[in-house]
């Protein structure tokens, strides 16, 4: 695990210089990927000397830390907005919203959560993203419950554990690798009919 920025910035100027960082790290990422990331390649990228950058961030995997915090942060916010809303709905159209809510957040950071998959010597996507699946699992447990009142703690949890991971998996490979042959939402309708029948039956 990365060790924690060198210099937190606190004046706009700083903020707008670690945001450059931030931002020429990701277009690093999405032309050429993590192995060939370097904090070099970063600051030419962010158009900053190496010196600001190392101000900020001690290596790259301090900047790869720094957005897969963002990266997380971001996609909690999002679905949070969509399980409040997906509270009010009907099982399905609720279950719907917020695997495509998850879609999409996935889509727009998708060089990122890419090479945090696929590269970053951080594992699976089971503890890439932990906060977004202790979001939605948190979520899951109140909508059974709400659904399925009867249902045992131990078949809540069984149901729960096998959601999260058909859940991630699927939004995943819908954002970042679907064949160009399937349809999007086509594949969100199936995602979310599995979901909403497997949870409360």
């Amino acid at each position: 695990m990365a060790a924690s920025r060198r210099t937190s910035p606190v004046q706009a100027r700083s903020k707008a210089m670690v945001e450059r960082i931030l931002d020429g790290a990701t277009r690093v990422l999405a032309t050429s990927g993590y192995a060939q990331m370097s904090t070099n390649r970063v600051a030419d990228e962010a158009e900053v000397s190496i010196g600001s950058l190392y101000r900020y961030f001690a290596d790259k995997d301090e900047i790869i830390a720094e957005l897969q915090a963002r990266a997380s942060d971001g996609i909690v916010d999002e679905l949070t907005t969509a399980m409040t809303d997906a509270a009010l709905l009907p099982a399905y159209e609720g279950t719907r919203h917020v695997v495509a809510t998850l879609v999409d957040s996935l889509r727009a950071r998708g060089p990122l959560i890419s090479a945090m998959i696929n590269e970053v010597p951080l594992g699976s996507h089971t503890n890439a993203l932990p906060e977004v699946e202790r979001g939605l699992a948190q979520f899951t447990r109140l909508y059974v419950i709400q659904r399925a009142p009867d249902m045992s703690r131990g078949e809540l949890e069984a149901r729960i554990y096998l959601a999260m991971g058909i859940t991630l998996s699927s939004c995943l490979r819908i954002a970042l690798e679907k064949p160009a042959e399937l349809d999007a939402e086509h594949l969100i309708d199936l995602v979310a009919g599995v979901l909403s029948l497997g949870l409360t039956a």
